[in-house]
């Protein structure tokens, strides 16, 4: 089981540049890859994306790549002069208008969209500078997945140590289903007796209706669906197996909820409602974990 949270970064002085690379992550519902950075170009873009397929199936990702070419001969530098000179008269109207020290720090102009373009002279990175490239997105990708593979070893945990405790109250659970049982049987007997004593009504007829309304509020077959579940559930987490292992604990966690709904609704017996509350109080916790899981 993988986490959908993560996070990994690297710095790699390569021959004639060096790039930084950050990848985090968060929970979503389907694989959404973002990259962005300065030098990042489609050539880039592929290569991320090539080495992500099959790797990371859901999730919001950020990759953020700044690559630094100490090379000055690969590089063209573009300054729309036309842009940077409306910018300053502008800010110079608004001084003279309201009279104050507005200042704009180059810093400030150098964020300000348009105002330089970056090429490089010989349209892209050679066959060696990509595989280069290839290899640091790879390195940080596997420290990127172990991160990942770490917390989501802690959710596996959390999610068998709640899985056991569901175990335990389903035990007193089903035995009590079955005292329950008969005392739903018993008690729909005698008002079935108090109902019908000015007839003539057979005995096997009475014990046959007060059988088919207590089997009707039984609530074993929730029991054992609610037991198949979390047995489900168990195999899905210890499973070593790469998969969407999220989505399918969700639906399970979805399914366990209304089995135990369904129980409170059928039975009146404060017994069983304490051992229903201490199993919801464990699904839950198990959904908001399975939340966070690829």
């Amino acid at each position: 089981m993988r986490s959908m949270t993560g996070f990994a970064q690297g710095r790699f002085v390569l021959d004639g540049f060096s790039i930084n690379i950050t990848i985090k992550s968060l929970n979503h519902r389907y694989l959404d890859i973002t990259i962005k950075g300065s030098g990042v170009s489609n050539e880039i873009e592929k290569i991320v994306k090539d080495v992500f397929k099959g790797k990371i199936l859901r999730g919001k990702i950020e990759v953020l790549i700044d690559i630094f070419d100490s090379k000055k001969k690969d590089w063209d530098i573009k300054f729309n002069d036309n842009l940077l000179n409306g910018i300053l008269d502008k800010v110079l109207y608004f001084k003279k208008r309201y009279k104050s020290e507005l200042t704009l720090s180059l810093d400030s102009l150098l964020k300000i969209p348009m105002i330089f373009h970056l090429d490089r002279l010989n349209g892209g990175f050679s066959v060696k500078e990509n595989n280069s490239i290839r290899n640091s997105v790879k390195k940080v990708l596997k420290e990127f997945i172990k991160s990942r593979d770490e917390e989501g070893k802690s959710i596996s945990d959390s999610i068998l140590e709640c899985i056991g405790k569901i175990d335990e109250n389903l035990v007193p659970l089903q035995k009590g289903s079955h005292e329950f049982e008969k005392e739903i049987y018993l008690k729909y007997s005698d008002k079935i007796k108090k109902i019908v004593s000015e007839y003539d009504i057979d005995e096997k007829r009475i014990i046959q209706e007060a059988a088919i309304l207590a089997e009707k509020n039984c609530i074993n077959e929730e029991i054992s669906r609610l037991k198949t579940h979390t047995k489900r559930l168990k195999n899905l987490v210890n499973n070593k197996k790469l998969g969407l292992k999220g989505k399918e604990s969700d639906f399970l966690t979805q399914e366990m909820l209304r089995e135990t709904s369904t129980i409170s609704a059928k039975t009146g017996s404060m017994k069983i409602h304490e051992h229903i509350l201490l199993i919801r109080r464990e699904i839950e916790k198990i959904k908001q974990q399975v939340q966070n899981v690829e």
